[in-house]
């Protein structure tokens, strides 16, 4: 058996930590294939490796280079993690890594070539054959594929192919999520501990579930953590708010995004700890930096309290930009009042339909009442 053999053999059992350095190795020495279970590694939570989908995806587009084409296919369920110049150098060259992906035909090309078949399929027929691949290589032991299987029947998973409809399935998805998380991966133990803290689909147990949500935070899954920090901040019937706060300070400092921003909440609100104002804003950075358009906005806030409105004015843009509907109504108010910038009515009135336009309330109500000015104004 050589040692990538012997990693993979490892790596579909679930010995996660077993394989980890086997593979680094193989992928120091040139391997191509072994940097795809590097990515796998940096954004699954298997424990081994920090959780980073940037890193993911930077090792797995350097397998694609090499020729892999497992780290192609990877490229390509991943595409919105690509530069602009990268999402075009793998997607002009599709047909090379599925065909290449095909030739190993192995479990791990079963399971790669399933899920990309059920996310970017356009027919029934499509998303049908992918589901058969995914079983091919659930029955033979993957506890990926059994997790695949498991997200793909749940109806609650909300950025999957609108076909998988018709294949809804709670029965089938809780028994997939079981099988994974038998095998020991977090991520199926942390799916299931919704199911059982909500009593959704299966009969309540949150006390079931919380243990699940702790066995999986201790298998490394942050979000898991980031949960256990809602349920214990938020819960009345006796959670402890300290205990919520220590959930998610560990979770934030492992890298989860919505467990940074939690913990600048905590910080800013003293919910669990107290009020730091510069931790808060501090946290809030870390968020923002890492994609929260709600953090984004709340630093923001931080600013212009601190009447630093141009740096508010710049951070509110940057998340209205990405459609978060709370900085729009805030940009309004910088056009409208000219906070960190010229006033100007009118591009207050279009960012405040832009909001409402996403169902925003407030927006509606600030809109009405510019139209009313605007109006006054005119008379």
């Amino acid at each position: 058996m050589t040692e990538l053999e012997n990693a993979e053999k490892l790596f579909q059992a679930y010995q996660v930590k077993e394989a980890y350095p086997l593979f680094q190795k193989l992928a120091e020495e040139g391997n191509g294939r072994a940097l795809y279970f590097l990515a796998l590694y940096e954004q699954y939570y298997l424990g081994a490796a920090p959780f980073s989908p940037e890193g993911a995806i930077e090792k797995a587009l350097k397998g694609a280079r090499a020729g892999d084409g497992l780290c192609g296919v990877y490229c390509m369920l991943h595409f919105d993690l690509l530069s602009h110049e990268a999402f075009h150098e793998i997607m002009d060259a599709k047909e090379k890594w599925i065909d290449a992906a095909k030739k190993e035909s192995d479990v791990f090309a079963l399971e790669a070539l399933g899920c990309l078949s059920v996310v970017h399929g356009k027919t029934d027929e499509e998303v049908h054959t992918g589901l058969h691949l995914l079983e091919a290589a659930a029955l033979q032991g993957y506890w990926k594929a059994w997790n695949d299987l498991g997200q793909f029947h749940d109806r609650h998973v909300k950025d999957n192919n609108p076909l998988l409809n018709k294949y809804v399935d709670d029965k089938k998805s809780l028994s997939s999520y079981r099988k994974s998380m038998e095998a020991g991966y977090p991520d199926s133990m942390n799916r299931l501990a919704y199911f059982y803290y909500l009593g959704d689909g299966v009969a309540k147990d949150e006390k079931e579930g919380i243990r699940l949500f702790k066995k999986a935070f201790s298998k490394g899954h942050l979000k898991a953590g980031t949960a256990l920090g809602m349920l214990y901040l938020f819960d009345e019937k006796g959670g402890s708010k300290k205990e919520g706060f220590r959930y998610t300070k560990k979770a934030a400092e492992g890298g989860e995004p919505t467990a940074m921003g939690n913990l600048a909440n905590c910080y800013d609100y003293g919910n669990g700890t107290k009020k730091d104002r510069r931790l808060a804003k501090e946290w809030y950075q870390k968020a923002s930096d890492a994609g929260m358009d709600s953090s984004t906005t709340q630093l923001a806030v931080m600013y212009h309290e601190d009447g630093n409105d141009r740096k508010a004015f710049a951070l509110f843009q940057k998340a209205a930009d990405r459609g978060f509907p709370e900085a729009m109504g805030w940009l309004a108010a910088c056009y409208q009042y000219g906070y960190g910038t010229e006033p100007n009515s009118l591009a207050a009135v279009q960012w405040l339909e832009k909001a409402a336009a996403l169902g925003s309330s407030e927006a509606k109500e600030a809109l009405q009442y510019l139209h009313q000015e605007l109006k006054g104004n005119e008379l």
